[in-house]
C-alpha cells in the first residue's frame, strides 16, 4: 500500500437485531465487507455452506462472493436474549485490492473482541457521520489504521486453535461482564459447557495467568476508576467492584498496584487538585 487513497469506506455501521432479519444476495457482492460479530449468534454463507456464527467470527467478503445472512426467526421477534450485534464495513478501491490479494486469511475467523480494534471501526463511522462533509483524507488514514489492525489480529492469532480461542475468550468476555457480582469457577465452567479443570487449564493456557488473576485485574480496574471517578469510600469502592472483603481487596490491590488504596486516592486527589489550579 502506498501514498495514493487506498480505497473507499462506502458504508460502515453497528447494527442491533431483536428482530428476524435476512439478507440475500447469494448472485455477489459488488464490494469488499468485513463483518464481527458482537453480540448473540446469526447464520451466514461461509464458503459456500450455511453455518452458525457466533461473538468474535470476523468475515471477510470479497466482490463476487455469495452472501446471505439470516438472523433468528419468527419466534424470537418478542424474544429479547436473542440480542445480535454486529460492526460492519464495506469498502473499495484499488488500495484494497492490493491488501486483499496479498493476504490469505481465511473467510471465517476467531477473534477476540478488541476494543482497540472496536475503537477505530466507532472512529470510520463517526466520520461517516460528520455532520460537515466528510474529509477523505482523514478516511484514508483511518482506513488504512483498520486493515492494518486487520492484519495485527489475525496474525497474533495465526497458528492457535480456533475452537480454543474461541472458548477462552468467551471465558474472558464474561468475566468482564460479570466481575463485579459474585462468580464461581463453576459458573465459569457452566457457561462454557466444560468441566472446572479444563476451563482454568485452557485459561491458563491462553493467557499465562489464572481465571482468579484474571477476575481480580479486572476488579481492580473497576476500583480504580471509581476510586478516581467517584465519591464511593473505599470500602464502597471495593464492593461495588465485586470484593465481598476489604482487607483481601488491600492485599491483592497492593499486590498488583504497589501501593494501598489509600495512597492511591490520595495521589489521584493530588493530580486532580494540580489540573484544577
Amino acid at each position: 500500500m502506498d501514498n495514493k487513497i487506498i480505497g473507499e469506506v462506502n458504508a460502515v455501521g453497528y447494527s442491533v437485531h431483536f428482530k428476524p432479519f435476512n439478507a440475500d444476495v447469494r448472485s455477489g457482492l459488488q464490494n469488499y465487507l468485513i463483518r464481527l460479530q458482537v453480540q448473540g449468534e446469526s447464520k451466514m454463507l461461509i464458503d459456500g455452506e450455511l453455518e452458525k456464527v457466533y461473538t468474535g467470527d470476523l468475515l471477510l467478503y470479497k466482490p463476487g462472493d455469495p452472501y446471505f445472512i439470516s438472523i433468528g426467526n419468527q419466534e424470537d421477534i418478542n424474544d429479547q436474549n436473542c440480542i445480535c450485534a454486529d460492526f460492519f464495513l464495506i469498502c473499495t478501491g484499488a488500495g484494497i485490492d492490493e491488501w486483499w490479494r496479498s493476504r490469505s486469511y481465511a473467510q471465517r475467523n476467531c477473534v477476540p473482541i478488541d476494543d482497540a480494534l472496536l475503537n477505530i471501526w466507532k472512529q470510520i463511522l463517526y466520520e461517516k457521520r460528520r455532520v460537515k462533509e466528510e474529509d477523505p483524507d482523514v478516511l484514508d488514514y483511518l482506513l488504512r489504521i483498520f486493515l492494518r489492525y486487520i492484519d495485527r489480529v489475525l496474525l497474533d492469532n495465526k497458528g492457535n486453535n480456533e475452537k480454543k480461542l474461541f472458548v477462552t475468550h468467551r471465558i474472558k468476555q464474561y468475566i468482564e461482564r460479570n466481575a463485579t457480582r459474585s462468580i464461581t469457577l463453576r459458573d465459569i465452567a457452566d457457561y462454557t459447557s466444560l468441566s472446572v479443570s479444563r476451563t482454568t487449564h485452557l485459561f491458563k493456557e491462553a493467557f499465562g495467568k489464572t481465571i482468579i488473576d484474571y477476575v481480580n485485574e479486572v476488579r481492580i480496574h473497576i476500583a480504580c476508576e471509581r476510586i478516581r471517578f467517584s465519591s464511593m469510600t473505599l470500602e464502597q469502592a471495593a464492593e461495588s467492584a465485586g470484593f465481598n472483603s476489604y482487607s483481601y481487596f488491600y492485599r491483592i490491590f497492593l499486590k498488583r498496584m504497589g501501593v494501598s488504596p489509600k495512597q492511591y486516592q490520595d495521589k489521584m486527589d493530588m493530580i486532580q487538585t494540580t489540573r484544577i489550579r
